[in-house]
């Protein structure tokens, strides 16, 4: 059987009861969100120094790749063409297949 201090005695207290409630269990939720959200900021903060380390080295090794290609084609463009050619054959060839189905 509740206790009589716990029943409420009017809609009104019953009213204001679960207002209260609700605005400490909003307000609990609210500093638990703000404590994972300074966690995940930490997290992102720690990483910002390896993810610029991990985009010049990407930056660099395409600016290598690409140096390589244009040399290689400077040094024999028809096979370039030839190459290009033939993917540009085989891809519509793979999706003109696809069509016929």
């Amino acid at each position: 059987m509740p206790k009589s201090s716990d029943s409420p005695s009017s809609l009104s207290e019953a009213i204001a009861k679960l207002e209260d409630a609700s605005g400490s269990k909003v307000q609990d939720f609210k500093e638990i969100l703000e404590k994972d959200y300074q966690k995940i900021r930490q997290a992102l903060d720690d990483l910002k120094p390896h993810l610029e380390d991990l985009k010049q080295s990407v930056e660099s090794e395409v600016k290598n790749s690409k140096n390589k290609v244009e040399e290689k084609v400077k040094e024999s463009p028809w096979v370039a063409l030839g190459v290009v050619g033939l993917l540009a054959f085989v891809i519509g060839w793979i999706l003109g297949g696809k069509r016929r189905d």
